[in-house]
């Protein structure tokens, strides 16, 4: 072995090790039984490890959660069991808890971007799911370390496919090797539980050995494996028995290559003896090998391919039509590049992966003058990708399935042309295809730190309550195990569209009997209004350590984020609370505050939410005053409206805020007499406490009514605001309502001014109520 080729070795070795460490991120990071289908694919290893029988669908066996899976050719479940059998010594591998239920998260909000909370799709005991692992979590890490390994022979055979498509370019084979090895969804299935990972590694040398046909012609040896291939591929996933037909096209093509090396002519006549006989030989190895597994389905399903008792289970579709399979290939590219199961990247995301195919692309494109002598190579590369992409397009016919692994038996034809396509480029920029190599590696190292933990990291749980300092305690309790220590919250301030930062402090007194959904909400403060702001339901943690699995002694710091509307009809207070209910019986936990019961929600503070449409809060015109009142410099009257009532006068007031206010002043509304006498009031705090002042910013409007009662011998007809800054008393007008501010502890009016400064006597501005 030359020194070129031993280095060639070592750096694909090191690319193999590489990615196998990659792969083994993913598998750590990802969470258990949430990438797609995974518990279908782990449950079948199950019932081989504890049947030691292939399952049928339906299920048979104690652990039916295998569901369709259980139709699924057995090669790479019965693969995974025997590694999970050499290696159930030494790590201690155990499935006692196989059983137990997969509790389903009712708030899931599974593949939506941009979620932060409820990602995940079960529930699940972070105690039990971290590392070293316990019972089937520890079983389904090394299942997926199969996976890896698989993962790794796939990358393998894409590298020695598209050398030998291209032997004049070895750029194309590392940038091909490389795409393939930091695709980030190709690792992230392969640090999954599913049969994906054998059929895409089988059919990786399946298309090698295609590949060497077309170069160097027949060889019994080749075809002999090629059959073999063939068959352990239908053996792992359907999908791979594509291989027959691929190797019965290129046993002719291969032939005919050969012979017109030979003669010189360009359609020379065909072998047709030698042709017949290696077609029967791949027919036979694969026949031999996978036929076994057609006649079972036939016998127990009446259908060679087992497609119909899954059909059955899975939910089809409705209508389809080639333009919705057209707009589904958004979605399509999307999880080719990285989907990560129910965690989704942000959109931004995939920018770099549409840069990525349209360079290699291009780079296809403008060097096609250089692939006249590896025609047959690159066709053998189209013609594997057509026949994937009709099966894809068949299925998703079907059932809705546009998801990119399942194109991943493509992955030799797709990352051998795109790598053929940026190597291009190194003909004038050589250092592209470096680049581009860096840049996958760089995205693949950072997707399962940056985009796949933090949604699913569980909250940080204390040892006890000494640990931690909320800066707002409380002493309260729901129910008998539930303690709420306090909270943390940025602010009391908002305006339409902010961001409210929440943690909460609990303490599992006792274990939950139940995972107990939190309600955080904004209730209107003014009282009998029953508007809500926000109601946010969720398990605890996020989603991330629901209830019924907290120790006893366990504190947890409970954060959340939560965004408020963009829609807020007016400036007010909103009391954040919280709740603790079953969510199927709706019934809620008691609360106790202070060791007193409190109802069954736990009031925290009162917050301030501006509105979200300043110019929709101004003064309607026949309302507004000739010139605003000021009181204190800080509050502002811009409007009045009067309106009968029913026993007396209705008053709508419009205020502004000018300045902050420190204290919660009041505001009062006084019906005087002809003779200036107090007939009626109708004081009280803004918004009936709804609306503290010293929540209001400057800016803020608001406007409230308040009904002040007619005085038994009183009597008025439609009243009438008189324009102005304010009257006196001298005015000809049976009754005057006077309106002002005061602190409610000194009982000191605000100082009223009208335009221009002028105080106003008493500080009030009245209004003449005219027959």
């Amino acid at each position: 072995m030359d020194g070129r080729a031993k280095n060639q070795r070592l750096a694909l070795g090191g690319l193999l090790a590489l990615f196998l460490l990659l792969a083994t991120v993913y598998n750590a990071l990802s969470i258990p039984f949430e990438a797609p289908d995974e518990i279908g694919h782990f449950y079948y290893v199950v019932h081989l490890l504890q049947n030691r029988g292939l399952p049928v669908v339906p299920a048979d066996g104690p652990h039916p959660h295998y569901e369709q899976e259980g139709i699924q050719p057995p090669l790479y479940y019965a693969s995974a069991a025997l590694f999970v059998r050499a290696l159930s010594a030494p790590l201690q591998l155990d499935l006692k808890d196989a059983g137990e239920s997969l509790d389903v998260n009712p708030h899931s909000v599974c593949a939506r971007p941009g979620a932060r909370y409820n990602v995940k799709y079960l529930a699940h005991d972070p105690h039990r799911e971290r590392f070293p692992y316990q019972g089937r979590v520890r079983v389904l890490h090394v299942v997926r370390l199969w996976s890896s390994l698989l993962g790794m022979v796939a990358v393998a055979g894409v590298f020695a496919s598209v050398r030998l498509a291209f032997p004049g370019v070895p750029a194309a084979a590392w940038l091909a090797a490389g795409l393939t090895a930091f695709t980030p969804e190709f690792l992230f299935t392969a640090g999954a539980v599913s049969n994906d990972n054998l059929v895409t590694a089988l059919v990786s040398w399946g298309v090698y050995l295609s590949l060497g046909m077309v170069r160097d012609g027949l060889h019994w040896r080749n075809t002999l494996a090629l059959g073999i291939l063939a068959g352990l591929a239908a053996l792992s996933k359907f999908s791979g028995a594509l291989l027959l037909p691929l190797a019965l096209l290129v046993i002719p093509v291969a032939s005919s290559l050969r012979r017109t090396r030979l003669s010189g002519r360009k359609f020379p006549t065909p072998d047709w003896p030698l042709l017949i006989a290696h077609w029967s030989l791949v027919v036979f190895c694969f026949f031999a090998i996978a036929g076994w597994w057609f006649i079972r389905n036939w016998t127990l399903y009446g259908d060679l391919t087992g497609t119909r008792p899954m059909l059955e289970i899975l939910p089809l579709r409705r209508e389809m039509s080639v333009g919705m399979l057209i707009l589904e290939l958004p979605g399509l590219f999307r999880s080719w590049w990285g989907a990560f199961g129910c965690t989704a990247p942000p959109s931004g995301f995939y920018l770099f992966y549409l840069l990525l195919m349209l360079g290699g692309l291009v780079g296809l494109i403008v060097d096609r003058r250089r692939y006249r002598q590896d025609w047959a190579q690159i066709g053998v590369l189209l013609v594997w990708l057509a026949m994937m992409v009709l099966a894809y397009a068949r299925w998703n016919w079907v059932i809705h399935a546009a998801k990119g692994r399942l194109l991943y038996p493509a992955m030799v034809s797709v990352a051998g042309l795109l790598g053929r396509g940026w190597a291009a480029w190194s003909v004038r920029r050589r250092w592209f295809p470096r680049v581009v190599f860096a840049l996958s590696a760089a995205g693949a190292v950072v997707v399962p730190v940056a985009v796949m933990a933090p949604p699913a990291t569980p909250p940080r749980v204390y040892a006890s309550t000494a640990e931690v300092h909320p800066a707002y305690p409380i002493d309260g309790q729901f129910g008998p195990d539930i303690a709420l220590l306090g909270y943390d919250l940025d602010c009391v301030s908002f305006e339409a569209g902010d961001s409210l930062d929440l943690t909460l402090y609990w303490q599992a007194l006792a274990r939950p009997c139940d995972h107990y959904t939190l309600a955080i909400q904004l209730v209107s403060a003014v009282p009998g209004e029953t508007d809500t702001l926000v109601n946010f339901n969720t398990w605890t943690g996020g989603g991330n350590y629901p209830s019924g699995y907290w120790h006893p002694g366990d504190v947890i710091a409970d954060h959340y984020r939560l965004r408020l509307p963009d829609d807020v009809p007016r400036a007010q207070g909103w009391i954040l609370q919280v709740v603790l209910f079953d969510l199927e019986d709706g019934a809620r936990l008691p609360v106790t505050l202070d060791g007193q019961p409190a109802g069954k929600t736990a009031p925290l503070s009162l917050l301030r939410v501006g509105a979200s449409d300043l110019e929709g809060q101004r003064v309607a015109e026949p309302a507004r005053l000739a010139s605003p009142v000021q009181f204190g410099g800080a509050v502002a009257l811009d409007g009045v409206r009067m309106a009968e009532n029913d026993g007396g006068v209705q008053v709508t007031l419009w205020w502004r805020s000018l300045a902050p206010m420190t204290s919660d002043d009041v505001v009062f509304v006084h019906l005087y007499d002809a003779s200036g006498q107090l007939v009626a009031t109708a004081d009280g705090p803004p918004l009936s406490g709804g609306f503290p002042t010293s929540l209001w910013q400057p800016g803020d409007r608001l406007h409230e009514v308040r009904i002040v009662p007619w005085p038994e011998e009183g009597a008025a007809t439609l009243p009438s605001v008189l324009e102005g800054a304010g009257a006196d008393r001298g005015t000809a007008a049976p009754f005057h309502l006077g309106v002002g501010w005061y602190d409610p502890v000194s009982g000191v009016r605000l100082m009223a001014t009208a335009a221009g400064g002028e105080r106003l006597p008493d500080d009030e501005f009245l209004i003449p109520v005219l027959p």
